[in-house]
């Protein structure tokens, strides 16, 4: 009888903390912002121009032919250079820096 109860009382613990687990991640999955979302609002994009450049750098990004890093790292300098209009600061710094590499945007 002891037995019983115990196992019970064990699968119910381990169904409970597999729904709890995949609740956490699927929360975790829908809160994370996609690059292009990022970009748009950290850098305060208005115009329809603006959004085509972000398009255009997060397909390279996915191509792989621009490094994440540089974006990010991109996207903050610009920021910190301008904070109440940093998106023509990145856009050009990205594409002295994309020049470098050899990609053009």
């Amino acid at each position: 009888m002891r037995r019983r109860v115990w196992l019970k009382s064990l699968g119910l613990l381990i169904v409970q903390a597999w729904a709890m687990l995949l609740s956490r991640r699927t929360l975790a999955q829908q809160q994370v912002a996609d690059l292009s979302q990022t970009l748009r609002s950290y850098l305060k994009c208005r115009r329809p121009v603006e959004f085509e450049f972000i398009d255009v750098v997060v397909a390279k990004v996915n191509q792989g032919l621009l490094p994440l890093p540089m974006v990010l790292s991109m996207m903050k300098w610009a920021r910190e250079r301008r904070e109440d209009i940093p998106f023509p600061y990145f856009q050009e710094g990205l594409r002295r820096r994309a020049a470098e590499l050899g990609v053009t945007l």
